[in-house]
């Protein structure tokens, strides 16, 4: 089990990392460390561990006396990781429908049931908390922990908490779950994989759009 120090490492890691998908900090960005923790809320000694983190993976560049730089981030960097994710996605689900019981369908139809009762514009940050939930059963009920690893290397490139601040998100993810579930309930692998898919690619045909409407592949902050 990880410490907490090395939690707040990683958690402070994964905000950073969702900024700049998200489109909220470009390329080129030179990173302030102060601001930066003010703005995530977090102490400095985990925001300097996670900017260092960040950097061994490729997310930041590191300037002799200048700081941490947001690295370039190519549309095809971003196009791959939800081309992987989504294949890996969609084989987790298809592995999962013979496998899933009826206390986790039951779970998963109850966390589709509180999202749909919240609705787009109430509380959206939740909406992405409770998506989080029931794909997480999902990917267990799968019972491949390799495949799984792969996942979640993919979804490094999912803005989860700043998912809602994506246009289209919300609508879209409301609506995409509940013939998911059904396609597990009947114990269907092959529709419960290219459901889960073509769900996943969407998402990020939505955060490309996203990012393409930003100009976020063109500012370079100085």
């Amino acid at each position: 089990m990880a410490s907490s120090r090395t939690q707040l490492r990683d958690d402070a890691a994964a905000h950073i990392r969702e900024l700049i998908i998200s489109g909220q900090v470009a390329p080129g960005t030179l990173i302030r460390l102060a601001p930066l923790a003010e703005r995530i809320r977090a102490s400095i000694t985990p925001v300097r561990e996670a900017l260092l983190l960040l950097t061994q993976d490729g997310w930041l560049v590191q300037e002799p006396n200048r700081g941490f730089r947001v690295a370039s981030l190519l549309r095809e960097d971003v196009r791959d990781a939800y081309l992987v994710y989504a294949f890996a996605a969609g084989e987790l689900a298809r592995r999962a429908a013979p496998l899933v019981g009826e206390l986790e369908i039951a779970q998963m139809r109850k966390l589709d049931e509180e999202m749909q009762a919240l609705g787009a514009g109430d509380d959206e940050h939740h909406v992405e908390e409770l998506n989080y939930k029931l794909h997480d059963i999902i990917w267990h009920a799968s019972d491949s922990p390799r495949l799984l690893w792969l996942v979640n290397a993919a979804s490094r490139f999912v803005p989860r908490r700043f998912w809602p601040t994506i246009p289209g998100w919300v609508e879209f993810n409301l609506a995409g779950h509940r013939p998911i579930i059904n396609a597990l309930e009947l114990g269907d692998p092959d529709a419960s994989g290219q459901l889960m898919s073509e769900h996943i690619s969407r998402a990020g045909e939505l955060l490309m759009s996203h990012l393409d409407a930003t100009g976020f592949w063109t500012r370079q902050a100085d």
